[in-house]
């Protein structure tokens, strides 16, 4: 179930997270709060981009490998 989450305002001056796209920021963000509270959830794009850019021509899916090829997040799959 997705959680309410808090962003902390150092998150903004993270070098980290400045070397981030824009797009990648808003999606690390919006991820918090459709995770569950162990931080997983499901890994579907096309779910992710309507809810999180429903207005947006956004490639949600070039954002993830950016996210995951910085150590932003961990995609895996369960056999």
């Amino acid at each position: 179930m997705p959680r309410i989450r808090t962003i902390k305002p150092e998150f903004f001056d993270d070098p980290d997270i400045g070397a981030l796209s824009l797009g990648a920021r808003l999606l690390f963000i919006g991820l918090w709060t459709q995770a569950d509270k162990e931080g997983r959830l499901m890994d579907s794009l096309p779910r992710l981009k309507a809810r999180l850019f429903p207005y947006d021509a956004v490639n949600v899916s070039a954002l993830a490998v950016e996210l995951h090829g910085k150590d932003f997040i961990r995609r895996y799959t369960i056999n």
